[in-house]
């Protein structure tokens, strides 16, 4: 909105040298599986071979995404294990994450939102390509999907217009971050900015990123905007242990299940404890 003939020369020069993060791929599965009987908790499951991590990173960026029939690394998660109030009696929800460079969609960011059947083919090869990687830690999850659904890096540009789909904001290299990396208050009147690009990466870099950018243009700091609220109180209970939770949490479980139609014995103990 500025335009750049407004920037400094030193500020055109780091945004054309700027390099960003890495993207991905994001498998969402539904499947009437028993994932405990399956092996699997709350946790998260890390998929990646005993080599150098390094090594391994450049080689996953650098990755033909046809050229094997599974992925090398993945991240595995059932959500529905985390948070069992979201969880139907019968249905479990899994999400699986492997990185990938932009690159490989390159050829499609420019499609409109009527999706070529070029991209919806290729994305389709990858997104079976992942479920054999899940079957190897799964076996026969593929059997059981109800549902799914892949999201690609043409999806993250779509949804929340990250730079060539990055999934942390600017490249976390040592020349793009401590004082090399952007910082809050910008060469602009009045610009200030936060975010994964100028602390760190992540939710929680991010979200100290806004509060030291707050603090900045408060004169303050940001241990002065980070204050305890006694009125509020965070309880965290265990996945795996429903003994302790209390009454409140078990009837919305129950009544979740008793809403689908598959813990019916649950439901009644739900429906008399109002």
């Amino acid at each position: 909105m500025v335009g750049t003939a407004h920037l400094s020369t030193g500020l055109r020069k780091k945004l054309q040298n700027t390099k960003y993060s890495c993207t991905s791929l994001m498998l969402f599965l539904t499947v009437d599986m028993d994932m405990r009987q399956a092996g699997m908790d709350s946790g998260n499951i890390w998929i990646y071979p005993d080599e150098d991590m390094d090594v391994f990173y450049d080689e996953m960026m650098q990755e033909d995404l046809l050229a094997s029939s599974y992925f090398k690394g993945m991240f595995v998660s059932c959500t529905t294990l985390k948070d069992p109030s979201s969880y139907d009696g019968k249905h479990h929800c899994l999400e699986a994450i492997t990185y990938i460079h932009y690159d490989a969609f390159a050829r499609f960011e420019n499609e409109s939102l009527e999706r070529s059947q070029a991209y919806l083919q290729y994305k389709n090869l990858l997104m079976q390509k992942m479920i054999v990687t899940l079957e190897q830690k799964i076996p026969n999850i593929s059997r059981h999907i109800v549902h799914q659904s892949l999201g690609t890096p043409i999806t993250n540009e779509h949804y929340i217009n990250s730079t060539r789909g990055c999934v942390y904001g600017t490249e976390k290299t040592l020349k793009q971050i401590g004082p090399f990396a952007f910082q809050s208050k910008s060469e602009i009147d009045n610009l200030y900015l936060c975010g994964a690009s100028i602390l760190s990466h992540g939710v929680a870099g991010a979200s100290i990123s806004g509060v030291q950018t707050a603090a900045k243009i408060l004169h303050c700091t940001a241990e002065d905007l980070i204050k305890t609220d006694p009125t509020q109180q965070l309880q965290i209970f265990e996945a795996e242990d429903s003994s302790q939770y209390p009454d409140w949490l078990k009837r919305k479980i129950g009544l979740r299940k008793a809403k689908s139609g598959f813990g019916e014995n649950i439901a009644e103990t739900a429906q008399n404890n109002p």
